[in-house]
């Protein structure tokens, strides 16, 4: 066991002592610099040409938790997802009443086109399981060279990254402009896969993230078609320090009264939602209204009814003898 250790030891670090130093500060570069947003609002667009469609979305992320909001249009139902302590908080159809829990391990998780906004333009594919430094695939395995480029008539360090498997050979180029560690453009090239993604950074008040990002990728082994042709504009860049208390909640949801809430993880329904929290059997007025009403049998309104009944009370007791008296006197 201890002369295995070693061996792998060895190895490992003769692909680290292969690998330029210069390229893998880069790749270094981009983690710290992306990672530095760690609380913001982003709202862009994305346009799927290989579906002929466009969405709308608005992401808030909050040190790893994310709420994510795809804004219903004439070509889309409309889709909210929330993520907070590795759950997956699902309404896939604002017409339906209906929230799911689902792990974010599980395949349900990595469909539900939530993830770290963080990873715009260094990545083709994003999803909760992928990060920063995984989509640089800043690991041991990989060999990196660097030397000098440019994309569009800018300066860039081309970083380069052989990832060789019994299989298949992976080659990875980023195209970094520094200052700032900005991908300009990032390519894959395998025997059954071509991707491409480069990046705009025309507005500086976006950054870290790109002002827009063109991805495209074809798969196939013998003829490779084209399966993503996505364009995503940024619209808005909101730099916080941090969100109200309810963003990640259900209550931001803006949920229908007894919307029901499901556990995919346990297979069973948890329950119904009252307007402000989750009870078990449905409801016919909202919490809200509940409050409403109990603050209008406040203490205070409940001396004003005991007042006026002993006002009324008092005004019966000196009206009713006389009244009493005058029939007493028509029967004499």
């Amino acid at each position: 066991m201890r002369y295995f250790l070693v061996c792998f030891f060895l190895i490992c670090s003769s692909v680290l002592s292969a690998s330029d130093r210069k390229a893998l500060a880069l790749l270094e570069g981009v983690v710290q610099e992306r990672s530095k947003c760690k609380c913001f609002r982003i709202c862009y667009t994305e346009h799927r040409a290989e579906e002929n469609k466009t969405v709308e979305q608005v992401v808030e992320f909050d040190n790893g938790k994310i709420r994510k909001n795809h804004i219903p249009s004439a070509q889309f139902q409309g889709m909210m997802s929330l993520f907070v302590d590795d759950v997956l908080y699902r309404r896939t159809d604002y017409n339906e009443n209906r929230i799911s829990l689902v792990s974010a391990s599980s395949s349900n998780a990595s469909a539900a086109d939530i993830y770290d906004l963080r990873l715009l333009g260094i990545t083709d594919v994003m999803n909760l399981k992928k990060s920063i430094k995984g989509c640089l695939i800043l690991n041991r395995q990989v060999e990196y060279s660097v030397k000098r480029s440019s994309v569009n008539g800018i300066s860039v360090w081309q970083v380069t990254g052989t990832d060789i498997h019994p299989d298949y050979t992976a080659i990875w180029d980023y195209f970094i402009e520094e200052p700032g560690f900005r991908i300009l453009r990032m390519s894959m090239r395998t025997e059954i896969a071509d991707i491409v993604i480069d990046n705009d950074y025309s507005n500086a008040n976006f950054l870290p993230f790109p002002t827009k990002t063109h991805i495209f990728r074809k798969e196939g082994k013998e003829t490779k078609e084209v399966v993503f042709d996505r364009t995503i504009t940024v619209k808005e860049v909101d730099i916080k320090t941090s969100f109200p208390q309810e963003t990640f909640t259900l209550s931001s949801f803006n949920l229908p009264l007894n919307t029901t809430v499901s556990d995919y993880r346990i297979h069973r329904r948890i329950g119904y939602w009252d307007g402000e929290k989750l009870v078990d059997d449905p409801v016919q007025i909202s919490a809200k209204e509940v409050r409403e009403i109990m603050k209008k049998k406040s203490p205070i309104g409940i001396v004003r009814i005991i007042g006026i009944s002993i006002g009324v009370a008092l005004i019966l007791l000196a009206v009713c003898p006389k009244i009493w008296g005058r029939k007493k006197k028509k029967k004499e």
